[in-house]
């Protein structure tokens, strides 16, 4: 019975392609009129029982008009990156965004563009948007077919300067499958390019930026990235580097930009996008070269402040003083030391503001945190899976990788409905399965402080995402009939008493680990000095560096002193930051980080073919439903994932071609595996011979860390294919995505999106904090677990020592009979 169901779904799914026209396009085709829903089976559903404000009107879509010219700024966008999927039966994302006096004071229009799956229904599912807590627009989902625009009018008052924050909360329900596999099927994609701020009469007034508060106001573009755009007449001078990396480092944290690419020009930017900082830098003479008669506050002295721009666009961040010297002190003491922090005094929260409200908690120490103070109120679900999401913070020592437990202390609730061993709770960490509870009770239950075990190791230093998922089948699901998937009676309810107690665990640094830098900036967020070697002294190599250390500084949460090096053969006792192309390292350098020397002269040359990197929102969406449709299972290479590992060919090819025998040691093996997380492959000893990577095809740039064995500091590189191509690379890998995915010795990133991680044959510890036996008695346990070959050796000779001591102890005491 189970297969005759494909053919229908499949037909079902094609009646409603037939219903909406043609199938969802790869680009965004011209705005229509509105008009119905597609597929509406029923009249719309009616409106909440929670009336909308009588000030907010309703949302009015609207026709497309044609574009805005850039430089005059009549909108804000408002999205942290290029899309935002709303995912599952219900979901909400939250983020801040800033306003200026002048801005919060307008009349303003709340412009949001979306589209969705084809089978959500659109009589039962809702797009809910509310600003500072407050419902400005309610929408059916019901646009499969191409993007949906609408304008809603903000009233007066609802704004305000400074931090606000908007939310989007779907609620979606599937057309025709009671499954808990469809409700993977269900997505909303909020749109970037369409989804802003619109001033409705932006010629009125200027909107002025009146002081470095007003720097959040900024904001990004329309792909979630702001630029800052430093114009140095004097840049290629090295007096200059080290000024403009301080700037763009002081700026990148007091801006709380979430995503940040620096441009070094020696001339103004003629256009300027939403988005972007122009930062005017250099001394007196040669801003009045640059900008002309400078205004009174700014002549003759040092200046930090904002100045109209020459190029009739928004104002610019002049920055300015007598000499160099002056600079270094003027943005030392106005712009870094405003955001500094001492290394040794550990942050409460890491600031995720720009994309996740609330900030996340940084969990140094022993902590348990209540659900209310991530964020996560309390909640009832009608649905067949509920998921919510929690963010916390670790340190940059954090050292669990194989040893600790985590408890979630869950409280909540299932109905009598809820079908027992079928339905379960799920945790999920940085994508992984950490812990499975089945719900077993035939008469529902109250869960009071319920624990629910979540290993450590799952963890990494930096953001850590948390997904609870509470999957509640009933048998009105079983039956489908029609109208089943609407929302009934709740089924699942979650508090938010919820507490999520994280234990003490080891911190001590380890080396290589890029997954360090890229959490929490580490080991350079504790560095007193930083040491910093460019492959050039040029606008694309300071663009790079800048960039970069933008990106740390703001995981750091707090500037870096850096220190601009010609080479590295004056780095020292300083952990090191390497920048530039392939062609320009010098010889000798790029073996002492993990590569090939040949590297500098073949892979610049190298022909490679284009890589195209699969939209991982739209064609591999689609394609995973038809794969399921079709009962057909991808490879994890075809669906964007790891190949197998060669441990995992060898298994497979030895047990298909072994004896009873081997099949036997081969099941064996697996069964400790699923019971005690132990296999026979933990057993080898790990390989000591040294290798050095070589780029594979279609490589662009390559992370690389290892530890300088002079001085035991370490070394990070960042190599950029060509010269050409330095600037754009290091700006693509700082996108979220791409960041979050550095990780082992040497990540190659290759296209937009796809990195290739090799872990390190060998690691060391680095000391971050003062000796003390308990955390050295978690370290030891948690290296114990991690080579558990020679926590086994250690084992068997201390049994031997044992039996031998206790031999001779009683043969010279005990009394032979």
């Amino acid at each position: 019975m189970k297969r005759l169901r494909f053919p229908a779904r499949l037909a079902a799914i094609a009646s409603c392609a037939l219903f909406v026209g043609s199938p969802i396009p790869a680009q965004e085709p011209p705005p229509v009129q509105p008009g119905p829903a597609p597929f509406m089976i029923a009249p719309p559903a009616p409106t909440p029982a929670s009336p909308v404000p009588p000030a907010t009107p309703a949302s009015v879509p609207v026709p497309e008009t044609s574009p805005t010219p850039a430089s005059a700024l009549l909108f804000k966008p408002l999205l942290p990156a290029a899309r935002v999927t709303l995912e599952g039966e219900s979901d909400v994302r939250s983020w801040a965004f800033y306003l200026t006096q002048d801005e919060a004071a307008a009349d303003l229009n709340l412009d949001v563009a979306f589209q969705n799956a084809l089978v959500v229904m659109p009589e039962a599912s809702r797009l809910t948007v509310r600003i500072n807590g407050e419902r400005v627009s309610e929408m059916p989902i019901a646009s499969s077919d191409r993007l949906k625009r609408s304008s809603i009018a903000l009233r007066k008052g609802l704004l305000r300067t400074g931090q606000n924050t908007i939310s989007f909360e779907a609620m979606q329900r599937h057309r025709i499958d009671c499954t808990v596999g469809s409700t993977y099927e269900l997505w909303t994609r909020i749109d970037g390019a369409g989804t802003r701020l619109a001033f409705r009469n932006a010629s009125a007034r200027p909107f002025a930026l009146r002081s470095l508060d007003d720097l959040p106001a900024i904001g990004a573009d329309e792909g979630g990235l702001t630029t800052i755009a430093i114009v140095a007449p004097g840049a290629g001078r090295a007096s200059a580097a080290n000024s403009i990396l301080a700037v763009a480092q002081a700026l990148a944290l007091r801006g709380r930009y979430g995503q940040v690419a620096v441009s070094v020009t020696e001339q103004l930017p003629a256009r300027t996008r939403p988005g972007t900082l122009t930062v005017a830098l250099g001394t007196s003479e040669e801003m009045r070269a640059l900008l002309g008669a400078l205004t009174a506050d700014a002549g003759g002295r040092s200046f930090v402040g904002f100045v109209p721009n020459p190029q009739k666009s928004t104002d610019l961040l002049l920055v300015t003083g007598e000499g160099w010297p002056d600079l270094e002190a003027l943005i030392a003491k106005f712009l870094t030391a405003p955001v500094a922090r001492p290394a040794n005094i550990n942050r409460k929260t890491m600031e995720t503001a720009s994309w996740h409200v609330p900030d996340a908690p940084f969990i140094s120490d022993k902590q348990a945190i209540r659900f209310s103070e991530l964020g996560i109120p309390t909640q009832e679900s009608t649905g067949r899976r509920m998921r919510v999401r929690a963010i916390v913070a670790m340190p940059g020592d954090f050292y669990a990788n194989a040893y600790g437990e985590a408890t979630l202390y869950l409280d909540g609730a299932y109905s009598q409905e809820v079908l027992p061993g079928d339905s379960r709770i799920e945790v999920f960490v940085n994508g992984n399965v950490a812990a499975t509870v089945p719900l077993n009770a035939t008469t529902g239950g109250l869960l009071q402080q319920f624990p629910i075990t979540v290993p450590l190791r799952h963890f990494r230093p930096g953001i850590n995402e948390i997904w609870i998922e509470a999957v509640t089948l009933a048998k009105s699901d079983l039956a489908c009939g029609p109208g089943a998937t609407l929302a009934g009676k709740s089924r699942f309810a979650l508090f938010d008493t919820t507490v999520l107690s994280i234990p003490n665990f080891a911190k001590i640094g380890v080396s290589p680990n890029l997954g360090a830098v890229a959490g929490t900036g580490f080991p350079y967020s504790v560095a007193s000095r930083v040491a910093l070697v460019m492959g050039r002294q040029d606008n694309a190599n300071l663009s790079a560096a800048a960039t970069l250390l933008a990106r740390i500084a703001r995981n750091a949460s707090r500037p870096l002193a850096v220190d601009l090096l010609a080479g590295t053969a004056a780095v020292g006792d300083r952990p090191a930051l390497i920048v530039g192309a392939a062609g320009q390292m010098p010889a000798g350098l790029l073996p002492r980080i993990g590569i090939a020397d040949n590297v500098r002269a073949t892979w610049p040359q190298r022909a490679d073919a284009v890589v195209v990197t699969p939209d991982a929102e739209g064609a591999a969406v689609f394609d995973a439903v038809i794969n399921r449709l079709q009962g057909r299972e991808a490879t994890p290479e075809a669906s964007g994932g790891d190949a197998p590992t060669t441990e995992a060919i060898r298994d497979r090819w030895r047990s298909s071609l072994g004896g009873p025998l081997a099949r036997y040691f081969i099941g064996f093996d697996q069964w400790l595996q699923r019971t005690f997380d132990l296999s026979f492959a933990q057993l080898r000893a790990p390989s000591r011979a040294p290798s050095l990577y070589e780029p594979a095809e279609g490589t662009e740039l390559i992370a690389a860390q290892a530890a300088d064995p002079d001085t035991r500091q370490v070394w990070t590189a960042f190599i950029a294919r060509r010269d050409e191509t330095l600037q754009s690379a290091v700006s693509r890998i700082v996108s979220p995505g791409n960041w979050a995915g550095m990780a082992g010795k040497i990540t190659a990133f290759r296209g937009a999106q796809e990195a290739h991680v090799i872990s390190a044959d060998s690691t060391s510890f680095v000391m971050t904090r003062p000796f003390n036996l308990a955390n050295m008695r978690l370290v030891f346990a948690n290296w114990m677990s991690s080579n558990i070959g020679i926590y086994a050796l250690a084992l068997l000779i201390a049994c031997i020592g044992l039996g031998i001591g206790t031999s001779l102890m009683l043969g010279r005491l005990g009394r032979r009979s």
